[in-house]
């Protein structure tokens, strides 16, 4: 049976109905929210409860709103006043308000209003301020380090350690060094008025027992500040030369710091800040102290090269050959041009030594390799050896092998070329010679009608290797005949073109001087050397040691012969 249907109404109301009768067993489902209600918060409470500062301004720049942030960063602001810290165009702003740091964002609101957003950034910027200025310490610290160990020459090192400072650290700087050995101070520093580094040498006992400044702080070795100075102060702390210079800059405050040298007595080091300048802070004290710290790493290394080189000037002089002595039947000269660039420390000797045997000398010659002060004192030490050895008899080839020997016992890289003899005259004026000559160049050998021969000798150099033997040869050397020996710098010496001077040249040069006093011989064959060099350097030393036996009635053996063109590799000079 069909009936009518039921209207959407009854349709809705029978659901409602059964839905409220249908059982719930506990669960309700959740309640719709209410559109219509009123919100339990307000955007006042959530402004008040922001930590960024919000100013809200009127369009004509009057303040509508501040909320408790605000108020604490700025103060003075208040509603209903104008506000003119805070622009009323533009996006940012930074400012200081009561020492604090404070930065702004602008926003435009509706209807002409806008607000400033305020962070105070104290905290912030100081963190930032202090690592920027931890880094320029560290930047400044490094670049001093750097510049003071780029110089080891005295006067010029406290020049740096006075003006590098500058402004980083003083207005003004000196540097006070005590002296033990001769009791002056010598105190080197910066006017302030911009005139050139002044020096000031006093008495080290009237600095010592000042009361205050420099004296106190050698005594005491302890750093001193004085953030306020007066005329009597100042004149204690600084030479009175510069008193009148730090008035004229209204100098306040003082730091005088110790410099460690390891000295009996440390350097001093005095910062001086004018008046327009900030006092010393904690962090400049100890920026001070390790500026300090450098500069004395900086004294005690040139200090250390002033002795070196005081040592090594030392060592050059005692290298540098005597005068020749006068030997019986024989004339000698010799020439020695040590390289430049070693002061004069040369790897190269020769050397005229006694025999116990008379009518016999001794000779040497020889070629440390290397340069420097190690190879300058082994040169010295072959010298001795080999003198000491001809002194007590020894013949040519013991004397090579005693200083072979003495090589096994020290710096295995160094490696030495000598020549060593002995040279006897006979009753009739002729001469011999006996030689000895390890890896050496050979002497060359002009006989008394001006033929010039190469020797030809083969002994090992002296390089301390067990069982190396070295042998002797005999050369007799009849009046009016010249034997010249030479080292490698001579003939290895190269012009501006590169270009050797060779045996070859030596070896005509030579011939050219026949007749030539022996002294004249070897000035002739330096000076031919340079000419060859031209403008290119020496840069190897150079020895040339001629040995001359005269005839007994001390005639000339020959005429100076014509100069003649250099033979070529294969021509030999005395035309044979």
């Amino acid at each position: 049976m069909t009936g009518p249907r039921p209207s959407s109404d009854e349709r809705g109301n029978s659901t409602q109905e059964s839905a409220a009768s249908r059982p719930t067993d506990g669960f309700e489902p959740p309640h719709a929210l209410d559109e219509t209600a009123p919100p339990g918060w307000s955007p006042a409470e959530v402004l008040d409860e922001s930590d960024t500062g919000v100013i809200v301004f009127t369009p004509e720049g009057t303040v509508c709103h501040v909320n408790p942030a605000a108020g604490r960063v700025l103060p003075d602001c208040a509603v209903g006043t104008a506000f003119p810290t805070l622009p009323a165009t533009g996006t940012t702003w930074r400012g200081e308000v009561d020492d604090r740091r404070v930065h702004g964002r602008r926003a435009v609101l509706s209807n002409g209003h806008y607000a400033w957003y305020v962070r105070d950034t104290t905290a912030e910027r100081r963190r930032e301020d202090a690592l920027l200025a931890e880094r320029r310490r560290k930047v400044f610290l490094a670049e001093a380090g750097r510049v003071l160990s780029a110089t080891t020459h005295p006067r010029r090192l406290t020049d740096l350690v006075t003006t590098l400072p500058a402004p980083e650290l003083a207005d003004w700087v000196a540097l006070s060094v005590p002296s033990m050995e001769d009791g002056r101070m010598r105190t080197t520093y910066a006017p302030a008025t911009g005139a050139p580094i002044a020096r000031v040498t006093t008495g080290l006992g009237a600095a010592w027992t000042a009361p205050a400044g420099v004296g106190r702080v050698l005594r005491t070795r302890r750093q001193e500040l004085h953030p306020l100075m007066d005329r009597e102060l100042l004149g204690r702390l600084v030479p009175d030369e510069a008193v009148a210079d730090l008035l004229a800059v209204d100098a306040r405050c003082a730091l005088v710091v110790p410099v460690p040298t390891d000295d009996d007595a440390p350097s001093v080091l005095t910062f001086v800040r004018s008046a327009t300048s900030e006092p010393f802070a904690e962090e400049e004290i100890a920026l001070a102290v390790d500026y300090a710290e450098r500069v004395g790493v900086a004294l005690r290394t040139s200090r250390l090269y002033v002795e070196q080189d005081r040592r090594t000037l030392l060592l050059a002089r005692a290298l540098v050959p005597g005068p020749l002595p006068e030997v019986p039947g024989a004339r000698i000269a010799a020439r020695y041009r040590p390289v430049s660039l070693t002061n004069g420390l040369g790897g190269d000797f020769y050397a005229v030594h006694p025999t116990p045997v008379d009518g016999t000398w001794a000779f040497s010659v020889g070629d440390v390799c290397g340069r420097g002060t190690p190879v300058g004192m082994f040169s010295s030490r072959s010298l001795l050896i080999l003198r000491t050895a001809a002194s007590a008899g020894c013949a040519p080839a013991r004397r090579m092998a005693l200083l072979d020997a003495e090589l096994t016992l020290g710096d295995p890289s160094l490696v030495l070329t000598a020549i060593t003899g002995d040279c006897s005259v006979h009753p009739d004026g002729s001469a011999r010679v006996r030689l000895t000559c390890a890896g050496h160049p050979p002497p060359l050998w002009m006989d008394p009608a001006g033929r010039v021969t190469a020797m030809a000798l083969t002994d090992p150099l002296v390089a301390g290797i067990p069982g190396t033997v070295f042998g002797e040869r005999e050369l007799p050397l009849p009046a009016g005949s010249t034997l010249l020996l030479y080292s490698d710098g001579v003939t290895e010496a190269r012009d501006a073109d590169g270009e050797a001077y060779g045996v070859e040249a030596l070896r005509h040069d030579l011939a050219s001087c026949a007749g030539m006093p022996v002294e004249a011989l070897v000035e002739r064959l330096e000076q031919r050397l340079l000419e060859h060099l031209g403008d290119a350097p020496v840069i190897d030393d150079v020895v040339l040691l001629a040995i001359h036996i005269p005839y007994r009635d001390d005639r000339e053996a020959l005429p100076i012969l014509a100069e003649l063109g250099r033979p070529g590799p294969d021509e030999h000079p005395d035309g044979a």
